[in-house]
Parts: structure tokens; sequence; C-alpha cells
């Protein structure tokens, strides 16, 4: 149980049918980021949600939480060598782990498997989706990266992800994150044959917006 990661949930359903777990940005929370459930939801889905909180904790921002720190030994990731990306790959693995343990706990209590489960993330949270999703040896409903990157650069055969489908998007200002990742993402799982829907959505930035959020319900829709 300490392993367990935290956060709020929300269903419209006593019996749900599918689960959705939802991994926020790098220094956002579970609470805040749980606001997209019910927008994003519809009640012929049967769909149980659950907002994780990650889990490190950002020095000087006590509402924020963070999936891996991005200044491994004061030194930020872009700028990162081998000593800090080993450092990276440590904590994604640590993280993982408890990604795991949450979910297969969930869905226990809602009597569901591993099949009726949905990722997805955003920004720092879609890395981290994805991250876990080629660790699993069971294939997921789908998952979603949503303004986030594949920081993965082995390519390496994953049958299991092959069969999974995934939906990735990214906002064609986006400031934070810039397109280029995006387009080396799809670069990635176009040589890995993977199962995938891409969106460039034309003017938005690192957000999350209407546009994305009717997508990805359109996404939804096609695996459930």
């Amino acid at each position: 149980m300490d392993n367990l990661l935290r956060g709020p949930s929300f269903s419209k359903h006593d019996k749900p049918q599918k689960l959705m777990v939802m991994l926020h940005g790098y220094g956002d929370n579970a609470s805040n980021f749980m606001h997209l459930a019910e927008p994003l939801d519809r009640d012929e889905w049967g769909m149980h949600y659950i907002s994780l909180n990650g889990p490190g904790i950002i020095n000087g921002n006590i509402m924020g939480y963070q999936w891996f720190d991005l200044y491994p030994g004061g030194v930020y990731i872009a700028d990162a060598g081998p000593k800090e990306y080993e450092s990276i790959n440590q904590e994604i693995e640590s993280t993982i782990l408890k990604l795991k343990e949450t979910i297969n706990y969930t869905l226990e209590q809602l009597n569901l498997t591993i099949n009726d489960c949905v990722v997805m993330g955003f920004s720092q949270g879609g890395i981290i989706t994805f991250e876990l999703a080629r660790r699993l040896n069971e294939r997921l409903a789908g998952i979603g990266i949503i303004s986030g990157r594949i920081i993965q650069k082995e390519e390496k055969l994953n049958k299991i992800l092959q069969k999974t489908p995934i939906f990735i998007s990214h906002g064609s200002q986006d400031n934070i994150l810039p397109v280029v990742n995006f387009d080396k993402s799809i670069n990635y799982l176009k040589k890995n044959n993977y199962s995938y829907e891409s969106h460039l959505i034309d003017d938005d930035k690192h957000t999350i917006s209407l546009k994305t959020i009717n997508l990805f319900q359109e996404f939804i829709k096609k695996i459930i």
C-alpha cells in the first residue's frame, strides 16, 4: 500500500465498465487535472476516472508534483549527459512501479482488467504514459499522449505495445515542448510500426483545448 499513488476519482456509475487513469503535467496536481474528466466523459462509456499525483515533490511548489526530476544533479534535462540520464531512468523505473501497483489495485477494486484501462497524460504525464505502456506485459485498452513526447530512442519491437491503440496530439504553437518533439515522436512510432493516430492542433499552445478533448473523445469511442 505504501507504493500506491494518490488522487481523486470520479464516476457516474455504480459498476463501471472501464477505467481511465489521468496523469498531470510537471508542476501540476491530480485535483487540478481531474477537472478534465467531466467534459471528457460520455455516459455510454461506463467510465471510472482516477487522477494521480506524481511521486516527486517540487521544491518551492507545495501544490505541484513531478513524475521525474527535470533537473537531475542540477542539470536541465535537455543538457543532461549519460550520468544524468541514468539517474532519470532510475527515477522513471521507480515511478512506473508505483503506477503499475496503483493501477492494478484500482482495477481489482473495480473488478476490471488491464484491457479495460485507458491511460492518458499531458506533457510530462504524457511522457510517463508511454514509458508505462512500453513496460507492460499486458495490453491496455489505449493510451493518450497530449502535448508530450517520447523520450525512448531505442527502436525495439514491443509486440504488446504494437497492438495498443495510441492517441498523440500537440499544439502547433507549443512553446514549452516545441512541435519538433511531436515530429520526433511520430517518427519513432512509424519506425516501430505502432498503431496510432496523430493530431497537430493548429494555433494551440501547451494546453488541452476543446478541440483536443473532442478528438480524444472520438478516439475513446473507437477503442472501447
